[in-house]
């Protein structure tokens, strides 16, 4: 099965996890190989190598050898009857096609055979024959990720290679420092461009309020690629203690997910950072607030 890296940090977590899940539990076996590039898009770079993680990545024989294998008649079926209409699968798709021809030259013709191999991730896990499968996913973060020993390794291959820098490093410090440190982390950026709901402010305070009740020494270091924003609507919410963790750009932002995680409590936002963020907590007592639909709001 090949996987195709895609999207931002969470999202290549996400495809990252997929990958060894697949490969880790028997009831799958599938022999997975990562689709590598040194960026998905001119925005954003891969940066999975920066962490202890183990990429297995495809080679030309095996994105060779995926594309003349006959594929399955129930993927037959499932792209006539399901995937075609799909707007996930066609992204999957075309992410898929372009990677292929711009890291290994190579430019299948788009026919039943390989179109039916295109899936989503639940269409692979769904599919005992994953092997002969591609799945672009978008940081699923499915029930059986949450195996003890499984999560706890992913935890392992999420460490970084070298040291942080002298900057981040005493960000940690202040972070490691504090019984109550709270990570909040505010997703804006590309959201407000493409109209996607964001995290309300009012969420965002009255959940400070509660752990600052709960907590008087609490500490909270403030992550967004909304920096401007949160400044301008946390600070004056009568909240103190606040660290914004302006330091790292979008291409460093595999060390603010480090910094997040150190953090005790969290408040998150509707993004796959914060989902892989929650999924690699490690603290037992830990105060955790996720936005339902009705703290998000679209900004226009």
């Amino acid at each position: 099965m090949l996987i195709c890296l895609n999207g931002g940090l969470g999202n290549q977590i996400g495809n990252y996890v997929f990958a060894q899940f697949l490969k880790e539990f028997e009831e799958y076996g599938a022999d997975v190989k990562i689709v590598w590039s040194n960026n998905v898009n001119e925005t954003r770079d891969i940066v999975l190598d920066k962490f202890n993680t183990h990429l297995d990545v495809a080679t030309k024989e095996d994105v060779e050898k995926f594309l003349s294998a006959k594929t399955h008649p129930g993927l037959v079926f499932d792209l006539l009857f399901k995937n075609i209409f799909d707007k996930i699968w066609v992204n999957n798709l075309w992410n898929f096609l372009r990677r292929i021809r711009k890291e290994y030259n190579i430019y299948p013709k788009k026919s039943l055979n390989l179109l039916s191999k295109i899936v989503t991730y639940k269409g692979a896990m769904k599919h005992k024959y994953t092997h002969l499968a591609v799945c672009d996913c978008y940081a699923p973060a499915v029930k059986g990720f949450y195996d003890p020993a499984f999560r706890e390794k992913m935890r392992q291959h999420f460490t970084l290679k070298e040291e942080l820098d002298p900057e981040n490093a005493a960000i940690m410090e202040k972070i490691k420092a504090c019984k109550n440190s709270v990570g909040v982390h505010i997703r804006r950026g590309d959201y407000i461009d493409y109209k996607f709901p964001v995290v309300k402010k009012e969420f965002i305070i009255s959940k400070m309020n509660i752990l600052c009740e709960k907590f008087p020494d609490a500490e909270f270091f403030i992550f967004s690629n909304g920096m401007d924003w949160a400044k301008e609507n946390l600070q004056p919410g009568g909240v103190s203690n606040l660290h914004f963790v302006d330091i790292n750009d979008e291409a460093h932002g595999y060390l603010d997910f480090v910094l997040f995680n150190a953090c005790r409590h969290r408040i998150y936002s509707n993004s796959t950072f914060s989902i892989w963020t929650k999924f690699f907590n490690s603290y037992e007592e830990s105060l955790e607030f996720y936005p339902e639909a009705e703290d998000l709001a679209l900004v226009c």
